[in-house]
């Protein structure tokens, strides 16, 4: 398929984690990841002034700065220790002072990550750490992969996996990871096509993504499905059809993808924020070409990072 990545891997993922349940779940996903990618995974923390007020299950009372940025360093070995060796993995640690979007989005281009996983909703207090906007900051920040994940996907394996196709140019660019996905779990894909009123006068140019995005499944052995989506919401369309099909898996385009709008701004956040499935977001390979590493990582802030 023309313009579609050749190639993807997940050799090295990071997870910040914030001691909350949802980051938590999250490590687990990330923790089954390692384990069928045979991938390294960097747990890390971002630490300011505020995690003095918004750690009570660390247990530290009235204590100092230094006292909860080491016991907070503490904890993070002790949830490595414990995955190395439930799970094999190799885990390194990486504590970072800063706001929590940054250090993310940082660390993952420090040591060239091939993905970020992290919840999207973290410790009530801790400046949002994982809720609305800053999830979406990371989302729409990073050159890699972002996987998100609700509390209550607890459920690890990925076996019904929904690929939304929309009119925007680069709407294919996320299928080659979706592929990855695919044959590494034995996973069917579920190729939805989103159609609003407008992009009915465009049929023939969606069919033919929707052929093309067949053909490049069908040369790799993937099984899928395919299915038709009408309305106005797009978020709402693609969340109901995940719960229709009970997807495991949802990928999109970053906001930076959506020259007709599909899911631009509030779609691609309720997405992201509300959707019960877990959430992979991938960044369009124009946008990664037009930007240096360095710019796509720590230093590229398109949306008032």
């Amino acid at each position: 398929m023309r313009d579609m990545k050749k190639s993807f891997e997940v050799n090295k993922i990071v997870i910040p984690i914030d001691f909350s349940k949802t980051s938590k779940v999250a490590l687990e996903h990330a923790a089954n990841l390692c384990k069928v990618f045979k991938s390294d995974l960097y747990l890390m923390h971002a630490f300011t002034t505020a995690n003095i007020e918004i750690f009570p299950n660390l247990n530290l009372g009235n204590t100092t700065f230094n006292d909860v940025r080491e016991a907070v360093s503490t904890e993070l070995n002790t949830i490595g220790n414990e995955f190395r060796e439930k799970y094999g993995v190799n885990v390194e640690i990486i504590l970072k002072d800063g706001r929590p979007s940054r250090a993310i989005v940082e660390t993952a281009d420090e040591i060239g990550a091939d993905m970020i996983v992290m919840g999207t909703h973290g410790v009530s207090g801790f400046e949002e750490f994982f809720l609305g906007s800053n999830a979406y900051k990371v989302v729409t920040s990073s050159k890699v992969p972002v996987f998100t994940i609700q509390e209550g996907a607890g459920k690890v394996g990925y076996k019904r996996i929904l690929l939304p196709i929309d009119h925007s140019v680069r709407t294919r660019d996320k299928v080659s990871e979706a592929a990855y996905f695919a044959k590494a779990f034995g996973a069917t894909i579920h190729i939805a096509a989103l159609m609003n009123k407008e992009g009915k006068e465009q049929l023939p140019q969606m069919n033919l993504k929707i052929k093309q995005v067949e053909e490049y499944l069908e040369n790799r052995g993937i099984a899928y499905e395919n299915a038709t989506l009408e309305g106005e919401d797009i978020a709402d369309m693609t969340i109901e059809h995940a719960e229709k099909i009970d997807a495991d898996l949802i990928f999109i385009m970053t906001e930076q993808e959506a020259a007709t709008g599909l899911f631009v701004g509030p779609y691609a956040q309720r997405l992201v924020n509300h959707s019960k499935v877990p959430v992979i977001s991938v960044t369009p390979i124009g946008i990664v070409k037009m930007f240096s590493q360095r710019q796509l990582g720590g230093g590229y802030h398109p949306f008032n990072f």
